[in-house]
């Protein structure tokens, strides 16, 4: 019995001493940690902020805006929520030729008194900043009433 106490004994110590060489894992401190991505909150609440959400979620598909005898075509407009846009465009003369070319504008929108009409509808003033379509000619300003149908944005403008 003596021999199993003195192997109980020297088991014990063996796995004490293990345990006292291996090294601790310390604490991470605040500066080792992963940053923490915020997500930013929105400016916008109620129904202003659904409307702002789906407008920003995909892009507006095709509208066209006639310009001094041509046809400004937004085939891509992109919203974002700081209120800035960026368009894909298609600028077709008008004529028999019907000849057309692509480019691209960009700039800032924002909404009526910062606030939508409804989920589906609000007022849009557009001011955009930047262009390289021929015959367009930045900054130009203009408004649109903006109605959300389902996956579809239709644009009235003002």
């Amino acid at each position: 019995m003596n021999d199993h106490r003195l192997l109980l004994v020297l088991l014990v110590t063996l796995v004490a001493a293990l345990l006292a060489g291996c090294p601790k894992k310390e604490a991470e401190t605040s500066g080792e940690q992963e940053p923490v991505e915020e997500v930013p909150k929105s400016r916008f609440s109620g129904h202003t902020k659904a409307f702002v959400g789906t407008l920003t979620s995909k892009p507006a598909l095709v509208w066209t805006v006639e310009d001094s005898g041509v046809a400004v075509v937004y085939d891509k407009l992109f919203f974002e929520e700081e209120g800035s846009f960026r368009a894909e465009v298609t600028v077709r003369f008008m004529g028999a030729d019907s000849e057309h070319f692509t480019c691209t504008e960009s700039g800032t929108w924002d909404l009526d008194a910062d606030a939508a009409e409804s989920k589906t509808v609000g007022m849009i003033n557009f001011h955009m900043t930047e262009t390289d379509c021929a015959g367009r000619e930045a900054p130009k300003d203009w408004r649109a009433r903006t109605t959300l149908n389902g996956d579809r944005v239709d644009f009235e403008h003002r």
